[in-house]
């Protein structure tokens, strides 16, 4: 069986990607080698990569959902919207949990959960 390792993203601007994914998710930074690539130890050997957009390399938002949980979506999403964090899709509870949806810098949509209380 496989063993997922790395989500990477193709960003339009590394350092300011790398600063909403520590800044504002809080991810730990691993590897910042800007203006050449970035990832965030996920835990249990899983990466989130950040790589600059290329000639083959495009940014797709829409491409690519990743999603994180958090304590409180509602408190989470308020904090997002005062940084000017784009809000896709307001807080709502769904069966999984409560749930909405951030856009990051480039406009890759980011899932953020809960768990029911």
């Amino acid at each position: 069986m496989a063993q997922f390792t790395i989500a990477m993203l193709v960003c339009a601007d590394l350092e300011r990607s790398r600063d909403f994914y520590r800044d504002v998710l809080g991810l730990k930074l691993k590897t910042d080698a800007v203006p050449d690539w970035v990832d965030f130890d996920l835990g249990g050997g899983a990466l989130l990569g950040l790589h600059p957009k290329t000639e083959l390399l495009a940014v797709r938002p829409g491409s690519l959902q990743v999603g994180f949980s958090v304590e409180n979506v509602d408190r989470f999403v308020e904090e997002c919207s005062a940084k000017g964090v784009p809000i896709f899709q307001s807080p709502c509870d769904e069966s999984f949990g409560r749930f909405a949806m951030i856009g990051d810098p480039d406009g890759y949509a980011i899932q953020i959960i809960s768990s029911p209380r």
